[in-house]
C-alpha cells in the first residue's frame, strides 16, 4: 500500500502510512502480527471492557465448580469476539502511521504524546478507531486496484554456463 489515508486527530486532520517497514517495527513492538492487531482493534466492544477472568479460587469448589466453569465459558467468548486491545496497539499504530506517512519520528513522538498519551484530555478508547482505519488502510489494496500480486509476466533468466 503506497497512498496515504488522512484522518483526524485531536481535532486537526492528520497524514497516516503504514508501509512494510512500519508494518514489521509493529509486529515487534506488539508481538503480533498485523492482522491480529487489526482483530484486537475490530474488538473494542463496550461488553467486554469490564471482564476479568475469572480465577478458581474465588468459588467455593475451586476447578471444580460449575459456577467457574459457566464464568470462565463467558469470559472466554466475549475475550474471543471483544475487548483485547492493549494500549501499543493504539498507540504503535498510530505512531508508526505518522512515521510512514513522512513525519519525523521526533514529530510524531510528539503527537502522539500529545493526542493519545494523555488520556486525561483525549480518551484512549476515542483513538482505537483510529489505529483501525490506519491498520486496515495498510492491509487493503488501494481503491480500484486488485488485491493481490499483479499478473505474472515473462521472465528472462540468465543462461549458466
Amino acid at each position: 500500500m503506497s497512498a496515504t489515508i488522512s484522518l483526524p486527530l485531536g481535532g486537526k486532520m492528520h497524514s497516516f502510512r503504514l508501509a512494510l517497514a512500519q508494518l514489521q517495527e509493529l509486529q515487534g513492538v506488539c508481538n503480533a502480527g498485523p492482522a491480529t492487531i487489526f482483530a484486537r482493534l475490530m474488538s473494542a466492544q463496550p461488553q467486554a471492557a469490564a471482564a476479568r477472568r475469572p480465577e478458581p479460587d474465588a468459588y467455593p469448589a475451586g476447578l471444580d465448580d460449575p459456577d467457574f466453569h459457566r464464568d470462565l465459558n463467558a469470559y472466554s467468548i466475549l475475550r474471543a469476539i471483544g475487548g483485547d486491545w492493549r494500549v501499543e496497539d493504539v498507540r504503535e499504530t498510530i505512531r508508526l502511521g505518522l512515521i510512514g506517512a513522512g513525519a519525523s519520528s521526533t514529530d510524531a513522538f510528539v503527537t502522539v504524546s500529545r493526542y493519545v498519551d494523555q488520556v486525561d484530555r483525549f480518551a484512549l478508547v476515542d483513538n482505537v478507531g483510529i489505529a483501525a482505519a490506519i491498520l486496515h488502510h495498510a492491509l487493503t489494496a488501494p481503491e480500484g486496484e486488485p488485491a493481490g500480486k499483479p499478473p505474472a509476466g515473462k521472465t528472462e533468466t540468465a543462461a549458466t554456463g
